[in-house]
């Protein structure tokens, strides 16, 4: 017969609880073996650093070894110098000028050094240059065009359309169908660079004008045999088959020139009486002025007085 009591549920309920000494002893015993794990982590993390310094130390090493070995290896120095664009300029004159200036290992050079050195050179507008590894370099030279025909002290030199000069006219340059410009400063080359940028000027203006009578009437354009750019604010134009100069100002070119053409019967009869003109001044909004050479005879110079007084209407 079992006889059940309520004491055991007590004793399975009830927690134990260790002595205050044993629950002591165990935190100390735990705070012990805390400390004694502080030293090994530190010397963990000391292990931690050092290794990462020796692989930044190794990657600069790899670094160092790789440039000492591309600015001392042989297979990196410069042998081949391509040039592309070259008409009038010499390549191999070019080449001494960009061994002359380079080291020698090519991934040393200062390509952007190189392109401003070889775009002092007179007919080199632009130049780009890459590197092809291991040893070469290749140039795409962009020449000047000679597109102006200047008379400078009885010399025919030639320009390209920014006013850089670029030396004597040369048959080689073929056939330039433009005209004589006249009036700019300097009495030869040197001379001329010395105004660079008011005879560069002069040379725009005169194209600008030749371009407006292109674009409206291309016919009479082509009969335009010189262009004189002494003074800006008047541009002059002779014909091919007349030798008076025609006044056209500093601007609207193409309408003064209509204005002329209209008015050519009068400018005819006005030439076979009074034989030749100084010059025919355009620059008036609706009259043209007819100048008579002058001359020490004085029944001349009296029909030149009329002459200039005389102003023809434009209808």
């Amino acid at each position: 017969m079992e006889i059940k009591t309520n004491r055991a549920r007590e004793i399975q309920n009830k927690k134990i609880v260790p002595s205050p000494d044993r629950a002591r002893h165990r935190r100390r015993t735990n705070q012990r073996m805390g400390k004694n794990h502080i030293p090994g982590r530190r010397f963990i993390s000391v292990l931690r650093s050092l290794g990462k310094c020796s692989i930044f130390l190794m990657m600069i090493a790899f670094v160092l070894s790789i440039f000492v070995f591309t600015s001392t290896s042989d297979k990196f120095h410069l042998r081949g110098i391509t040039f592309h664009g070259c008409r009038e300029l010499d390549p191999k004159q070019l080449e001494s000028i960009v061994r002359q200036e380079s080291p020698a290992s090519i991934l040393r050079i200062n390509l952007l050094q190189i392109k401003n050195r070889l775009e002092q050179e007179t007919w080199v507008k632009g130049v780009e240059i890459r590197r092809v590894l291991p040893s070469d370099l290749v140039i795409d030279i962009q020449e000047r065009i000679p597109s102006v025909i200047l008379e400078m002290n009885g010399t025919l030199m030639v320009a390209d359309r920014d006013g850089t000069l670029l030396g004597e006219y040369d048959p080689r340059f073929g056939k330039l169908d433009v005209p004589v410009f006249r009036g700019v400063l300097g009495d030869n080359a040197e001379g001329y660079r010395m105004y660079q940028e008011e005879n560069a000027a002069r040379i725009r203006q005169g194209l600008i004008m030749l371009t407006e009578i292109e674009a409206g009437w291309p016919e009479y354009a082509r009969e335009i045999s010189e262009v004189d750019i002494a003074d800006r604010s008047n541009l002059k134009i002779m014909l091919v088959n007349d030798t008076h100069e025609i006044y056209l100002g500093e601007k609207d070119y193409l309408r003064r020139i209509r204005k002329f053409m209209n008015n050519l019967s009068e400018y005819e009869k006005l030439k076979e009486q009074y034989n030749e003109f100084a010059s025919i001044d355009l620059r008036y909004d609706r009259e043209i002025i007819y100048k008579l050479r002058r001359s020490d005879n004085d029944s001349l110079h009296t029909k030149t007085a009329r002459l200039e007084n005389s102003r023809q209407r434009n209808p």
